[in-house]
């Protein structure tokens, strides 16, 4: 593994995109408290908000009724997804610009590898100034982002998410100490609240405490993520070092009171959430889902198909319910399987033309950052509500794609 050396890569993260593009474009909406939903109904899902509602407590994953309610003021837009997209494909021209190690992360994250004269901290600064201005000037006067520079692309992460709006920080090995004093655990990309607990188990109750534990301990108890963070809380580069994924699946052997053609229907949609979450962590595109099922002393079946580019779980789950509901042996199941294959890595973020599948996929990110957040499961739909015990996470850390755990 190569030695980290400071000012590696440099993170830019897009501040409240969507809001801010609508902000843009609608001059009137500038300074006011905005939220972007899908759906304009009090039952509508806030995707995005601007600044100036998060300050009335808006968070993304609020019900617009909710919002309205921490915000009565608050003005509700509805989602334009090609005109993000616009914009987005017009902020990667300008990166594009300065440098050929440009990595699209998401549709408002970046990561720029720096190299040669680029590594040293005036270079690094005049790059980061330089890029906020060309952004203003080229793409949207009023469109601003978070800069951070770090030795690897996830302390860039943290350097940049550590100071919005609009703010520059630079993350240099000699200060992570200091650094992880001053923080908590879940200000660290990767730990949401029960990950923290988990932690706080093992007596690391601070990102401090987690920096300084040995290798071998986080090695024994964590096994080969525990090494992945110890070298990543260092500075060393490791979530560049992943192996192509060919396909992710989800198998389950089904508990007694789920062994029948209706309960297995619900875990089943249990199943393709879960295989649905996994795809989007890693950026991934399906255009294959398949499903099998085992039975008592009796025929393995299986049924697979090909569709459009998906990765919304609304769309997973109907195609893998057609699927199930496609096998006629009259058997009670033993085992499901959901597997989504044909998988691609699309150059930033593939956003539907049609309004009803955005809508699914924007909610699927929604519910995502919320469980990313809080912890696997604490939103999910009213469909798996009576499937709880069923086809629980194997791993004790969220975001197992992105952070290793």
């Amino acid at each position: 593994m190569q030695k980290p050396q400071d000012f590696s890569n440099l993170f830019l993260d897009m501040n409240a995109f969507f809001a801010s593009v609508e902000q843009q474009v609608q001059p009137p909406l500038r300074g006011k408290p905005i939220c972007i939903a899908p759906y304009t109904g009090d039952t509508g899902c806030c995707i995005a908000k601007s600044y100036e509602a998060k300050a009335f407590g808006v968070n993304t994953g609020h019900l617009v009724g909710e919002a309205k309610k921490a915000c009565p003021q608050i003005l509700i837009i509805e989602s334009r997804p090609e005109l993000y997209l616009f914009y987005h494909r017009e902020i990667v021209k300008v990166l594009e610009s300065f440098s050929p190690f440009l990595r699209v992360l998401s549709i408002d994250e970046f990561n720029i590898k720096l190299t040669g004269f680029d590594q040293n901290r005036r270079s690094s600064v005049k790059m980061a100034e330089d890029l906020k201005k060309a952004i203003r000037e080229k793409v949207g006067d009023y469109l601003t982002c978070s800069i951070g520079v770090g030795p690897n692309s996830w302390l860039a992460k943290v350097a940049g998410e550590s100071k919005k709006p609009d703010g520059l920080v630079i993350l240099i090995l000699e200060g992570l100490p200091a650094w992880y004093r001053s923080m908590d655990l879940t200000d660290l990309p990767g730990i949401n609240v029960r990950m923290a607990a988990h932690l706080r188990h093992r007596k690391i109750k601070t990102p401090f405490d987690f920096y300084n534990q040995p290798l071998n301990n986080l090695s024994r108890w964590f096994g080969h993520p525990g090494r992945l963070w110890y070298y990543r809380l260092r500075g060393y580069e490791t979530d560049d070092i992943q192996p192509a994924t060919k396909s992710i699946g989800h198998q389950h052997v089904l508990a007694p009171k789920y062994r029948s053609r209706e309960a297995g229907r619900r875990v089943l949609i249990k199943m393709a959430e879960k295989c649905g979450t996994r795809l989007r962590a890693k950026n991934l595109w399906a255009k294959g889902v398949g499903v099998s099922i085992s039975f008592f002393d009796g025929p393995h079946w299986a049924k697979n198909t090909t569709t459009d580019l998906i990765s919304d779980s609304r769309r997973i789950q109907r195609i893998a319910l057609s699927l199930y509901d496609a096998c006629r042996i009259p058997k009670p199941p033993l085992r499901i399987a959901v597997t989504l294959f044909n998988l691609k890595q699309v150059r930033g973020e593939q956003i539907s033309l049609f309004s009803d599948i955005e809508k699914s996929r924007q909610i699927s990110k929604a519910m995502d950052a919320i469980n990313d957040k809080y912890g696997a499961d604490t939103i999910y739909p009213a469909s798996m509500f009576d499937t709880g015990d069923a086809a629980p996470n194997r791993i004790p850390f969220g975001s197992p794609e992105k952070f290793g755990f």
